[in-house]
């Protein structure tokens, strides 16, 4: 087996005399709420109700606004708009954490590092009601070239730390 050497140049007049970099959440607790709780609760109570209508039998329940048939495929529509409205919102949300050399995205599964020299802009937005902000890749990474995350109380505090 060979070896090969390798030469890595990291700019180490940023970290702290005993080595250690300190890490800083950006992104807000509740995004585990929003990002795993909600999405699940929700879908399991919709599939739950589609299949007890679909699986009932048209004669046992009787809806006077419209047939059952109808009825059932309003509750297919309404279970196909949550889970499109979810994987095109709240399954978007990360993670966002951040130390003086690089930033850490995780979607509670992954994580993936980024320098801070990927970062092309930072946006924010309100979304919902909710403050979203938005970090933009040079190039797509692992959880594509947008990364959005819900600001946590001290992302001002940093962000005017460190413009």
């Amino acid at each position: 087996m060979q070896l090969i050497p390798f030469d890595i140049k990291a700019d180490t007049s940023k970290l702290p005399t005993n080595g250690q970099l300190k890490i800083i959440t950006l992104s807000s607790h509740l995004t585990l709420f929003w990002k795993i709780f909600v999405p699940i609760f929700g879908t399991v109570f919709l599939t739950g109700l589609l299949l007890a209508f679909l699986l009932m039998d048209a004669d046992d329940f009787y809806i006077s606004i419209m047939p059952m048939a109808a009825f059932r495929l309003f509750l297919l529509a309404i279970w196909c708009g949550w889970v499109y409205f979810m994987w095109r919102t709240l399954w978007r949300l990360r993670r966002v954490d951040a130390d003086s050399l690089h930033f850490y995205v995780t979607d509670y599964w992954t994580t993936v590092r980024y320098p801070w020299e990927n970062l092309s802009r930072m946006e924010e937005t309100r979304r919902m009601g909710r403050r979203v902000v938005c970090f933009w890749l040079n190039v797509p990474g692992r959880f594509g070239q947008k990364i959005s995350f819900l600001p946590s109380a001290y992302f001002n505090v940093w962000k005017s730390e460190n413009s």
